[in-house]
């Protein structure tokens, strides 16, 4: 005999079953539901007339789990008693007519709705709310650890809500289930697990233990904050390929108003390697209201290694490319004599190279135009910026140390605006200077920005830097505003129409991103970020061909760290449409390149 959950008179079939197997203790009046493990019912408990919901392994399973063993170890988690945790009352064994043993239990019957079901109805909690039921739900799964327990399956269907109060449901069911041993699963056609809230150890089937299930309730946590999961993808593959080869996402772009703390608790206990959560889930419910202990930038900008921008192309904008439309789109001021302003440009060509024989050769020029006339803004100027530049690739150069590159661009800034305080180019670069010069505090950069928009505010360049720091903040909508202001004012302005398509990107509008990402193309067809851009775009609405083509695009034309960020984003693309074997050698070609560049993570644009 075989139950599915389309055929009624099986239906039927199970609930005569249930009744003639469990008739003397309980009435079975309909049925509730059914998930992937079982069906579950709603019965009176005929002695102490009281609701309950019963349980049903489906057949499928309780063959491949066998129910000895099942009955065996639910027995364990029955003697959880814990006001969050829903009870188990009872269990046995019902027969089918063909001779199956299938195994029941009996819990609590909780008369509310299941998080799930409020998520479908209100796609977005309270805050308060959505911190009280992770509190509630971490406060069962701790009770549940002290005593060796770990669920395995927290997801918004196993919290149940109700009078106020949350209950966790089917403790122990998922530790039986992925102890039974794929194969049989496999033969059984029966599928565990919903990839959403997994961990990354128990996806790919290492050893799991209460930090796993720390992970997925910040997964539901996220889930009730943002409106949905962390990683999502349109197959459970492309979700798992997600989550092992990205850091979570911080939560302020897509809700700005969600409290530091709790973002940076999210990020903590969404850590891919469980050493790097909290120590206890009690720890990371605690963190959810605790104040941080000092000022912390949001976690989407916090400081990340060379392998985490190289394995996470979202982040994949390179050190030094808010500062490359300084000099670029810089304007001469000031009077200078014919030989000071070819050097000026002969520089500003080299810096547009973008490489670091080009900015040698930049330093050179600028060098030579201000030693001619050490009162021309435009070349301290862009001596600064190319300084900047050297500083966060970084770029060698000849008899200067890293630190003492940084010097020189603060000495150069500050005699570009000694020169001509009513620069707006001048004032733009202290501003991205002051991103290097102390990370921790935008109000530096913040004045300069101001000081350059009241001398022109129609500059596409410092509305779009602007933008950069109010993203930094968690302040997306202003953000937007911005760039949509930078490219309102200069609609050929690449990098703002970049950061447009990488804003929608963030904020999962992938339409419009790629509205934003392919004007900026048009205008450019050779800018290396836009390219990579529209890879990600592309990958995350599963058009994995478009993506590896826009990765290509960009390796093809750069050989510098862009071309690191492009081969990463091909591979992350492989890697989600399960390719495996090239994603690993895509990664194997970059080692070397990111081993070259120390890339120093001070400034927004790196986080984007």
């Amino acid at each position: 005999m075989s139950w599915t959950s389309g055929d009624r008179a099986i239906d039927g079939s199970l609930r005569d079953t249930l009744n003639a197997s469990v008739g003397d203790r309980y009435a079975v009046e309909r049925e509730l539901g059914r998930g992937g493990m079982a069906s579950v019912w709603l019965a009176r408990d005929l002695r102490h007339q009281r609701l309950v919901a019963i349980k049903v392994l489906h057949p499928q399973l309780a063959g491949a789990i066998g129910a000895d063993r099942f009955l065996r170890e639910i027995q364990l988690t029955a003697q959880l008693q814990h006001p969050n945790i829903v009870p188990m009352l009872d269990s046995g064994v019902l027969h089918t007519a063909d001779g199956m043993a299938v195994p029941w239990y009996a819990m609590s019957y909780i008369a509310g709705e299941s998080l799930r079901s409020r998520l479908e109805r209100d796609r977005y909690l309270p805050i308060e709310d959505a911190i009280r039921i992770t509190e509630e739900a971490a406060g069962a799964l701790d009770s549940a650890h002290q005593r060796g327990i770990v669920h395995r399956d927290i997801k918004p269907e196993n919290l149940l809500l109700a009078d106020g109060n949350v209950y966790v449901a089917d403790f122990g069911i998922a530790r039986i289930v992925s102890e039974t041993g794929a194969d049989r699963l496999t033969e059984s056609g029966v599928a565990i697990g919903t990839s959403a809230y997994m961990s990354p150890e128990q996806s790919t089937a290492d050893v799991v233990d209460a930090r796993s299930d720390q992970y997925s309730l910040a997964t539901v946590l996220y889930e009730m904050l943002a409106g949905e999961p962390p990683f999502t993808g349109r197959t459970q593959h492309a979700i798992v390929s997600r989550r092992l080869a990205e850091p979570a996402r911080s939560i302020k772009p897509v809700r700005s108003s969600v409290p530091d703390q709790v973002d940076g608790a999210l990020l903590k206990a969404l850590e891919r390697i469980p050493e790097d959560r909290f120590s206890d889930i009690a720890s990371f419910a605690g963190a959810l209201r605790r104040p941080p202990s000092s000022p912390t930038r949001s976690g989407l900008f916090r400081r990340m290694n060379r392998w985490q921008v190289a394995g996470s192309v979202a982040l994949a904008v390179a050190a030094g490319l808010a500062i490359w439309f300084s000099i670029s789109a810089a304007r001469e001021r000031g009077s200078a004599s014919n030989e000071v302003a070819a050097l000026y440009r002969r520089g500003v060509r080299a810096y547009d190279r973008r490489s670091g024989v080009g900015t040698i050769e930049a330093i050179t020029a600028f060098s030579a135009a201000v030693k001619r006339d050490s009162l021309y803004s435009p070349a301290w100027n862009g001596l600064a910026n190319t300084y900047v530049r050297a500083y966060e690739r970084p770029f060698p150069i000849p008899g200067v140390t890293r630190e003492n590159t940084l010097r020189l661009a603060v000495a150069a800034s500050t005699r570009a605006l000694a020169s001509d305080s009513t620069s707006t180019d001048a004032w733009l670069t202290q501003a991205i200077l002051g991103r290097d010069v102390d990370p921790t505090d935008n109000r530096p950069v913040v004045r300069s920005l101001r000081r350059a928009l009241a001398l022109d505010s129609t500059d596409a360049r410092v509305w779009h830097f602007l933008a950069l720091i109010s993203a930094e903040n968690g302040d997306f909508p202003s953000a937007l505003a911005a760039w949509h202001r930078s490219v309102k004012l200069n609609p050929t302005y690449t990098q703002g129409l970049t950061f447009l398509g990488i804003g929608n990107y963030w904020l999962r509008r992938y339409d419009s991103a790629l509205v934003w990402i392919d004007s900026a193309l048009a205008v450019d067809p050779t800018y290396v970020l836009a390219r990579t851009s529209a890879g990600l775009v592309e990958s995350a609405r599963g058009n994995y061909e478009h993506a590896l083509a826009s990765f290509e695009a960009g390796r093809r034309l750069t050989d510098d760290i862009e071309a690191l960020n492009a081969v990463a984003g091909s591979a992350t693309a492989n890697a989600e449409r399960g390719h495996s074997a090239e994603a690993r050698a895509e990664l194997a070609t970059i080692e070397p390149l990111a081993k070259a560049y120390s890339i120093v993570p001070l400034h927004p644009a790196v986080f984007i």
